[in-house]
């Protein structure tokens, strides 16, 4: 199967974006990625990385206006999120793929994802479940939280060339167009409670059956982690990839991580995450020095 992956990369995901364009390549050297540069910034920074596995896309190379003009009413946060369905679309359009799989750019490789279409490859789009696992929440505040995060996680998310798999692609393109906002005490969280729509709207949309895909510190400690034979692996399968979510870099090389400010029981690869973080910073130094990377006061407030 012909597999290529996208992401929605802004100058406050850059660094996390190299991380992930690596840890791709370590784990499934052939596998095309296909990224779009929000800011001109980071795609003078990536094409001058020029990483083999990447193929850049300009925000003016989607040929949607109206997309253009969202920024204005949009932060930049709901903007990306906005632009995940566009993105897709606009792979499947410059591979001709028979799948593309959206990755938010916090995410980081383990293991070789292609197994996990393997596995579900008749399935038009695949969905990555959310639910919300942590031990120190009482159970009603977890209730809660689920409830307006919604039931998937958007950070993977992947759709088949298939008339289903773009005709669900294009209603999500359609709803994020119309309404993409970071309030989920209305319910909307921002393009993420969309996906709870989608089983009941389209057929041949099914649940990730491998496990070991998209955890984040929303469920970790739900589970075990393992370095065994060269692998990392969580609970008795290989950990394929991990949400880095919520990690914000400021000046200094200074790494906050705004969802465990409290928390003790973090995975112990978490360390190692940082630190290559850190060698990615230093290569951008040198590649394009100067360049700002950092978070701006929104971006320590967005979730």
């Amino acid at each position: 199967m012909n597999n290529v992956f996208c992401t929605v990369v802004s100058r406050l995901r850059a660094y996390q974006a190299i991380a992930l364009f690596l840890s791709l390549r370590e784990v499934c050297p052939q596998t095309i990625i296909y990224a779009l540069c929000v800011d001109d910034s980071v795609g003078a920074l990536l094409e001058r990385l020029a990483l083999p596995n990447v193929r850049l896309l300009g925000i003016e190379e989607l040929r949607e206006p109206a997309v253009s003009r969202l920024r204005q009413s949009r932060t930049l946060a709901e903007y990306c999120w906005t632009l995940k369905p566009v993105m897709i679309e606009a792979a499947f359009q410059a591979a001709q793929a028979e799948r593309v799989t959206y990755l938010d750019s916090d995410l980081f490789f383990w293991n070789d994802p292609l197994p996990l279409f393997a596995r579900q490859a008749e399935e038009d789009v695949l969905l990555s479940k959310g639910d919300i696992s942590v031990s120190s929440l009482a159970p009603w505040l977890v209730d809660y939280l689920q409830g307006l995060m919604g039931n998937y996680n958007s950070g993977l998310i992947s759709f088949r060339n298939t008339s289903a798999g773009l005709a669900c692609l294009r209603w999500w393109k359609d709803s994020c167009l119309r309404a993409c906002f970071h309030h989920p005490q209305e319910g909307d969280f921002g393009d993420q409670t969309y996906l709870n729509e989608m089983p009941q709207r389209f057929s041949g949309v099914a649940d990730i059956a491998t496990p070991g895909v998209n955890l984040g510190h929303w469920n970790y400690a739900g589970h075990r982690y393992s370095f065994f034979d060269g692998k990392l692996y969580v609970d008795n399968s290989k950990l394929i990839c991990y949400h880095f979510s919520g990690f914000r870099i400021l000046p200094g090389g200074v790494i906050l991580q705004i969802h465990e400010r409290e928390r003790t029981d973090l995975p112990f690869f978490y360390p190692i995450y940082s630190g290559i973080l850190r060698e990615v910073m230093a290569l951008a130094e040198r590649i394009l020095p100067g360049f700002d990377g950092y978070a701006d006061e929104e971006d320590l407030e967005t979730l």
